[in-house]
């Protein structure tokens, strides 16, 4: 571990094999360290990571039996890193739909807020290559979850945040249950009840080009009953 910087990134995998080896020679080069959570990938993802984690002592691997989410990778990724003693945790992922430059960007940021995210809608923020037609589903996702919660976050499902050892610890990150867009909802809504600072930094999202998107109906459907349900649980207080 990083005793200096105590930061470390948290990437969940599963068939990134034409994307890890690349990503990972541009983040050692941070300083920071690297925890791969994979889940089990078919194409040899974790031996990709393995190979390098024999050379970098940065890059650390978990390595679950099956594909069990998003949020359940995150869920263990955190505990992982509290139980090693970082300070800040940061979510990326592994297709190169967040950039490096984004990244350092929203470190300068870190010890001034207990949540930072990546946002693709806030000025300044935007999505590259997707239609017209999903750009318009994910914006007004994000827009609904907004107002149904009460939040002024702009970018609810943002994969792409920091989150402080704190906030982490008080918004109790282990009682989740959501996986898929609705585990980024409900992570962003708990650190708001707990009155935690978050700042929204503009990024650039672009689509990933290699691997096959993780996106389904399952995860959307999730999504939208964790909306409702919080939305009830709000109005009934």
């Amino acid at each position: 571990m990083d005793i200096e910087n105590n930061v470390v990134v948290i990437i969940p995998t599963y068939n990134e094999s034409k994307n890890i080896s690349i990503l990972l020679d541009l983040l050692v080069n941070l300083s920071i360290d690297i925890l791969i959570v994979d889940d089990n990938s078919p194409d040899g993802t974790a031996r990709i990571v393995q190979n390098f984690s024999d050379n970098h002592k940065s890059i650390n691997l978990i390595e679950r039996p099956e594909k069990l989410g998003l949020g359940s990778a995150y869920r263990d990724g955190f505990k992982w890193a509290i139980e090693q003693g970082y300070k800040h945790c940061i979510e990326m992922d592994g297709d190169f739909s967040h950039t490096i430059l984004d990244l350092q960007n929203m470190i300068k940021f870190k010890d001034e807020f207990d949540l930072v995210i990546g946002s693709r809608y806030i000025k300044g923020g935007k999505t590259e290559g997707w239609s017209n037609g999903r750009k318009l589903l994910s914006m007004t996702a994000n827009k609904a979850a907004k107002i149904l919660l009460g939040t002024k976050v702009n970018d609810m499902t943002s994969g792409f945040r920091i989150y402080s050892r704190e906030c982490l610890e008080d918004i109790n990150y282990s009682n989740t249950t959501s996986n898929g867009y609705s585990f980024q909802i409900e992570m962003t809504y708990l650190s708001y009840l707990k009155n935690k600072s978050i700042k929204e930094i503009p990024i650039t999202f672009h689509e990933r080009n290699l691997g096959d998107s993780k996106m389904s109906k399952a995860i959307v459907f999730e999504a939208i009953k964790y909306l409702i349900f919080s939305r009830f649980k709000r109005d009934k207080k």
